[in-house]
């Protein structure tokens, strides 16, 4: 590191912004996504302010409001008792994964 003529030290924003970035990064920004035992996808978290949890938000506009939806450690998991809606979900989170 160096010093300037004001006395800054050169280099240093470089090693706190890395810090910086190690902090807030998500534990997880990536998540298996499935509709009861059905793997459909994954979920990647592109941006600080997304949140798994808007799978969930997404279904619900919808129409899909007697799902629940739960996190289990890096996977994300919809649940419905009815198999013909669990497959229109997998159809319509297969193409959401997939533009996400």
């Amino acid at each position: 590191m160096s010093t300037g003529n004001n006395g800054n030290i050169y280099g240093a924003p470089f090693i706190n912004d890395a810090l910086d970035d190690n902090r807030t990064k998500n534990a997880h920004d990536r998540y298996d996504v499935y509709v009861n035992k059905s793997h459909v996808g994954q979920k990647v978290l592109l941006t600080q302010t997304e949140d798994v949890t808007d799978i969930k938000d997404y279904l619900d506009a919808k129409g899909f409001n007697g799902v629940e939806g739960y996190l289990d450690g890096d996977h994300y998991v919809i649940q419905t008792n009815d198999p013909a809606e669990a497959e229109r979900i997998k159809d319509i989170l297969s193409v959401y994964l997939g533009i996400r």
